[in-house]
């Protein structure tokens, strides 16, 4: 976005003369006219400032910004904990559900067998 509005700015900007002794030569052929480049660049400004506020917010709500060091680590060995816990519960259910599968199994060649016998 700011990429944008500088090239915007460069290119759309007309050519003033800033000093007496220095007269504008030669005049920019795609500029704005005053009033709607001046409008344009209100708006890009607005839009500036809303963006740096938003990264603004997102950069203070990233965990960890406002912690110390130490208490980055202690947060990041009781993440770790958790996510080991729940990792030896997945694997639990995982076998829990291999053992179901395989008892449905059996179960269904079971009586796919005895249908096939009368």
């Amino acid at each position: 976005m700011l990429f944008s509005s500088l090239h915007y700015l460069h290119k759309k900007a007309g050519m003033v003369q800033v000093s007496s002794g220095i007269p504008v030569t030669q005049q920019n052929e795609g500029a704005d006219s005053i009033d709607n480049f001046t409008a344009r660049t209100q708006e890009i400004a607005n839009d500036i400032c809303r963006q740096s506020k938003k990264i603004d917010t997102l950069v203070e709500s990233l965990p960890g910004v406002s912690v110390t060091e130490s208490e980055q680590e202690r947060e990041f060995i009781e993440l770790s904990k958790e996510n080991d816990e729940a990792t030896r519960e997945l694997e639990e259910a995982n076998k829990r559900a291999h053992a179901l599968l395989e008892n449905i199994s059996d179960t269904l060649q079971r009586i796919a067998d005895n249908s096939g016998n009368k």
